[in-house]
C-alpha cells in the first residue's frame, strides 16, 4: 500500500505528544537517532458523569528520518461513549513535519494546511513545566521519565515512548509497543493526500478554519482543560482535593463538551429520521422496500453504535407490525424528552434527561 493510501485510510493524530515535539524548533536535530519507527497502542478511559463513561482504543505509528527533522505520525483510534449517552467519534487527521514546515490534512474540507514551525529549543518546549523523576523500560528500551501537572512522558534519546494525560480520574495513554531504530529510509517520500494547500498566512484569520477551532478530539480537550484547571488552582491556591463534587463535574463537562454538542445535534436528527422512516415503512410492500426505508436511520446509528445490523429478511404482516410498534415506542419516548434535551447546557444535564427515559 502506498504512503498516500495510508494517509487517506489510516486515522491519524498528533496533538497530544508527538506533534508538540516536532512543532518546536526548525530543521534541527530532535532525536539522538538518525532514523526509526515506533508503533504505539492508544488507550484511555474515565467517567464523565454518574451515568456516562468514555473509553479510547486504537494504535499509531511514528516514522522519522534525518534525526527527526522529517517525520510522519499515523494513528487510528476511536472515542466511545457509553451509558446513558452513546456516541462514537472516529478521529481522522494526518500531519507531516518536514524541515521548517508543518502540514495538517483537513479531511472535512479536503485541504492541506501549511504553516511554519515556531522557533526555539524543541526539548525545552516539549518538556516545559516538567521534571525528570526516574526511568522506565518500555518496549525493551530504558527511557527517562518526565512528569508535570496531569502529564507524564518517557523519552529515549529524545524519542517519545510514552505520553500520558490524566485529570479527575480520566486518562489518555499512548505507549510504544515496538521500536525499530536505524532503519533504512524508504527511497520515496511519504506523500500527503492530493488536496490543495493553504498556507497559514491565508487561513489564520478565517474564523471558520480548523486552526482556531477548539480541538475536536476528546484527548486534546483533556489536555486543554487540564491546563486551564491548573491555572485556576495557581490563582486561588487550591488543589484538586479542595474541589467539591459539583466543581469536579463542572470540569468534567468541559472535557465532554464536544460529545455534548454532537449529541445535541444528533438526537433531533434521529427523531426526524425515525418519523420519516416510520412513514416510509408504512408504505413499504416488500422487504427490499423496507430495508431502503431504514438507510437514513442506519446512517445516524453509526454515530452511536458499531452494530448497525438491522436487515429485514421478510416483510410479513407480523414482521411489519413488530417493526412499526418498535418505531412508535422509540419515537414517543424520544419525543417526550426532546424539550428537556433542547434545554440542556452541559453533558451532565443531557445525561440526566436521557436517564429519565
Amino acid at each position: 500500500m502506498s504512503c498516500l493510501d495510508r494517509c487517506k485510510n489510516i486515522v491519524l493524530f498528533f496533538g497530544l505528544g508527538t506533534a508538540m515535539l516536532f512543532a518546536a524548533g526548525f530543521a534541527e536535530k530532535k532525536f539522538d537517532v538518525e532514523t526509526g519507527m515506533v508503533h504505539f497502542s492508544i488507550s484511555g478511559a474515565g467517567v464523565l458523569t454518574d451515568d456516562t463513561n468514555i473509553s479510547i482504543e486504537g494504535k499509531g505509528k511514528l516514522r522519522f528520518k534525518n534525526w527527526g527533522v522529517e517525520a510522519l505520525v499515523e494513528e487510528q483510534y476511536k472515542e466511545i461513549t457509553t451509558g446513558t449517552i452513546h456516541h462514537i467519534h472516529r478521529v481522522h487527521v494526518c500531519e507531516k513535519f518536514e524541515n521548517k514546515q508543518r502540514f495538517d490534512v483537513d479531511f472535512e474540507t479536503e485541504k492541506v494546511l501549511e504553516r511554519p514551525m515556531p522557533k526555539g529549543n524543541f526539548k525545552e518546549y516539549y518538556l516545559k513545566g516538567m521534571e525528570k523523576t526516574g526511568q522506565e523500560t518500555i518496549a525493551g528500551y530504558t527511557c527517562d521519565v518526565w512528569e508535570g501537572e496531569g502529564v507524564k512522558k518517557c523519552l529515549y534519546k529524545g524519542i517519545p515512548l510514552l505520553v500520558e494525560h490524566y485529570l479527575l480520574g480520566i486518562y489518555y495513554q499512548k505507549k510504544a509497543v515496538e521500536v525499530v531504530l536505524d532503519i533504512k529510509p524508504e527511497p520515496s517520500k511519504c506523500l500527503l493526500p492530493d488536496y490543495p494547500v493553504e498556507k497559514f498566512s491565508l487561513f489564520k484569520t478565517n474564523i471558520k478554519t480548523k486552526s482556531i477551532k477548539p480541538p475536536k478530539e476528546f484527548a486534546s480537550l483533556l489536555v486543554r482543560v487540564n491546563k486551564e484547571m491548573h491555572e485556576m488552582f495557581k490563582m486561588n491556591d487550591h488543589t484538586e482535593d479542595d474541589m467539591s463534587e459539583k466543581q469536579k463535574q463542572y470540569w468534567r463537562n468541559k472535557i465532554g463538551k464536544n460529545i455534548f454538542e454532537a449529541e445535541k445535534v444528533l438526537l433531533p436528527k434521529m427523531l426526524e429520521a425515525m418519523k420519516k422512516t416510520r412513514v416510509c415503512l408504512q408504505q413499504a410492500e416488500t422487504a427490499d422496500a423496507a430495508n431502503a426505508c431504514l438507510l437514513s436511520v442506519l446512517a445516524l446509528k453509526k454515530e452511536v453504535s458499531e452494530d448497525t445490523r438491522n436487515h429485514i429478511d421478510s416483510w410479513t404482516p407480523e414482521v411489519r407490525t413488530k417493526v412499526m410498534d418498535e418505531f412508535d415506542e422509540n419515537i414517543v419516548l424520544l419525543q417526550s424528552e426532546m424539550k428537556c434535551i433542547r434545554s440542556t447546557k452541559s453533558l451532565s444535564e443531557l445525561s440526566h434527561c436521557i436517564e429519565r427515559k
